[in-house]
């Protein structure tokens, strides 16, 4: 029997503990975390609070969260990803705020341009962050009838997925994989991962690695432009992972021009009145991707199937150049990643 900080442990998934464990629970004032004992340890990626990502197993079985003054379990299997909303630390406050002074500085220079750079980086590294940086975004955000599809605006969903957001901005959530969303307290406990001795109050989201994580969405021209914001997966692929990427559908680069309309391979030749079909090195309409914000592009098209990533946060998006405004329509895409994380709701 494993048992992992004492605070103290559940013993129920042995067999004959089931009172004993009753009388630890009548007897302690809450019993916040319980060990794994005869199944397989969970692999998990935890993200501490100075940003560290530490991954490996954990003989964490679970542990427990008060929702409206009940105390529930939480299976670790269950789970999909932990966002622990206490208040951001000191360095995390630092990171918060020139994040968001970074995305709101920016003033739709090119994808190559050190200052788009500089926001999409803060974007990913504010979403890791996750629950406390949702106070002063909606505190910098202003009220006016051009929101989409600015970054800062779009940053809220990525932090909150529907229908987790609540008036208890400290409250931690829960992602299970169920697809249940549970906002609540969860007391620090101590467990070990990868073999680091760690504590809750220390981290700021445990994820779950699954078998296999699946995104049916879409990949909107205009939204998802390579010249606006790729959509973020939510996903973590390791280098394990094996992604496979469906993509159904054209999308048209402007509007009723027939001969800028395209499928994920993107266009094979150039559009009227121009001399090229590439832009930044893929073909017009494409869909490409990315893993992590400062990641390398690649083509993805119509069908791909990738092992070997580097390992970090998927992203996609339908290439083109600085003319967006009048492009149109959506691919669906069907994404399936194997090994991988599931850290929230592709946006």
């Amino acid at each position: 029997m494993s048992e992992i900080g004492l605070s103290p442990a559940f013993l129920n998934h042995a067999p004959g503990f089931d009172i004993l464990s009753s009388m630890l629970h009548r007897l302690l004032s809450i019993s916040v975390v319980f060990a794994v004992s005869s199944f397989a340890l969970e692999t998990v990626q935890v993200l501490t609070k100075d940003g560290k990502a530490i991954e490996g197993p954990t003989a964490l079985g679970g542990f427990t969260v008060t929702v409206n003054g009940s105390t529930r379990k939480i299976v670790l299997s269950d789970v999909l990803s932990v966002h622990n909303g206490e208040p951001a630390s000191p360095s995390e406050a630092a990171r918060i705020q020139s994040g968001l002074a970074a995305i709101q500085s920016y003033k739709a220079e090119g994808v190559q341009s050190e200052a788009r750079r500089n926001r999409d980086a803060a974007t990913e590294d504010l979403a890791s962050i996750g629950l406390p940086v949702v106070t002063p975004l909606l505190q910098a955000l202003k009220d006016t009838d051009q929101h989409e599809p600015r970054a800062l605006y779009r940053l809220f969903e990525k932090l909150l997925p529907s229908g987790a957001d609540q008036l208890d901005r400290e409250a931690s959530l829960i992602r299970l994989a169920s697809g249940e969303l549970v906002r609540g307290k969860i007391e620090s406990f101590r467990f070990e991962a990868g073999g680091q001795k760690l504590e809750w109050s220390n981290t700021r989201r445990l994820a779950v690695r699954r078998k296999t994580v699946v995104r049916n969405v879409e990949l909107h021209s205009l939204r998802h432009s390579t010249q606006i914001e790729y959509l973020d997966a939510a996903v973590i692929v390791t280098a394990d992972s094996n992604v496979k990427v469906n993509a159904k559908g054209i999308v048209r680069l402007s509007f009723d021009i027939d001969g800028w309309a395209s499928d994920a391979n993107g266009l094979k030749v150039p559009g009227p009145n121009y001399k090229t079909n590439l832009v930044d090195g893929f073909p017009f309409g494409a869909v490409v991707g990315r893993v992590n914000a400062a990641g390398a592009g690649m083509l993805v098209g119509t069908d791909f199937s990738g092992k070997g990533l580097t390992p970090g946060r998927l992203y996609l998006a339908v290439n083109d150049n600085p003319h967006w405004q009048n492009n149109i329509g959506a691919f669906r895409i069907s994404l399936q990643a194997t090994d991988a994380y599931d850290v929230g709701g592709a946006q």
